[in-house]
């Protein structure tokens, strides 16, 4: 016979009993879930690595030389981009099928031999593609937007046809279109041509001349602008302007704003101090500069808008249509400073009014 104290013990016995059990299963599914998250992270990490040494080492060499691929008949547009990427013309063969699939050529890549400068893009190279392969006796080059003339010479003498010393001779050249009549008569403007040489894709034939190169890209800006309904009457300062929007702005949306924040500097006599004039200025238009310095804001240069109020004495580079159409019809604001948004760390800039706001903002 069990006495009803015992009764008790063994109920309580068995209930720490089922309380243990109950314990050892939620302890083995936190266990069990710890290690799935375990393993999760750990490939999640994996992944990450994966895709930054990817993006370190597929990573296009930016040097303008020029890569002729052979695209047989009846390639597909994955083993294209695979030919583009193991001549280290793209980084990467997925990013390039979308961008193809994104463009108006997606169904148009055509065969042939293409000569392609290291560099180019992917919108770039899929309008190559699409053209049809160049005969032998012909170079492709692509001048990117906020190219510098400078620059521009040094990226067709790469393809080995022209010097630089023939390019910067044809640059002194003169060439009948109107708008160069604007650019004023002053010693201090480097390069007539600055700014006037459109950026885009070109299919030169290797025989051209360099004049013959300069006048294709002229005869390019004109088409453009004519098109975008630019006036000629103020060109020249249209383009100056254009081409400071061009190599500070990152976004599109922004490229009025910041026109529009340029022009109210420059009517009330302040002095603009943008990065980009004082790097034309001591790289010799090269933009080779990873940062300016405080002793490079005392560059004495005409181009050098911390030294010297309003526009500089010429353009700095050659500006896109879009950086053209901003500095044409500037967004009118009260804006007179903008920085950069770090936060967003996208490219955008904060705009002020005050140079209060524009120190809050930092």
């Amino acid at each position: 016979m069990i006495s009803y104290g015992s009764e008790v013990n063994a109920l309580e016995s068995n209930e720490f009993t089922q309380w243990s059990q109950r314990r050892a299963k939620r302890r083995e599914k936190e266990k069990k879930k710890r290690i799935v998250i375990l393993v999760i992270a750990i490939a999640v990490i994996a992944v990450i690595s994966v895709l930054v040494f990817n993006s370190c080492s597929n990573k296009v060499i930016n040097d303008g030389k020029i890569i002729e691929i052979d695209i047989e008949q009846g390639s597909s547009a994955k083993t294209i981009a695979q030919l583009l990427k193991d001549n280290g013309l793209i980084s990467s063969v997925s990013g390039f099928l979308h961008d193809l699939e994104k463009s108006d050529y997606a169904n148009s890549l055509r065969y042939g031999v293409y000569q392609i400068a290291r560099g180019t893009d992917n919108d770039g190279i899929i309008k190559i593609l699409a053209s049809g392969g160049v005969d032998k006796n012909s170079v492709t080059v692509t001048i990117p937007e906020g190219f510098s003339l400078e620059r521009i010479v040094e990226r067709l003498s790469q393809t080995g046809f022209w010097s630089e010393d023939e390019l910067y001779s044809a640059a002194g050249d003169n060439y009948n279109y109107d708008f160069l009549s604007s650019v004023p008569s002053n010693a201090e403007i480097k390069y007539k041509l600055q700014g006037f040489l459109f950026p885009s894709t070109y299919v030169f034939k290797k025989d051209s001349t360099p004049h013959d190169i300069f006048d294709t890209m002229l005869k390019e800006f004109q088409k453009q602008i004519e098109t975008a309904g630019i006036n000629t009457d103020n060109i020249f300062d249209i383009v100056t302007l254009a081409s400071l929007v061009e190599r500070e702005a990152k976004i599109d949306s922004e490229r009025k704003t910041i026109a529009g924040v340029i022009m109210n500097r420059v009517e009330k006599g302040m002095r603009l101090q943008i990065d980009a004039s004082v790097v034309y200025a001591i790289s010799d238009g090269m933009y080779d500069v990873d940062r300016v310095l405080y002793k490079d804001l005392e560059f004495d240069s005409p181009y050098n808008t911390y030294m010297y109020e309003g526009l500089p004495v010429g353009p700095i580079c050659s500006p896109g249509i879009k950086s053209l159409e901003a500095a044409y019809k500037p967004e009118n604001n009260s804006y007179l400073y903008y920085r950069v948004d770090s936060d967003k760390n996208d490219g955008s800039h904060i705009f002020t009014e005050t140079f209060d706001e524009h120190k809050a903002a930092g």
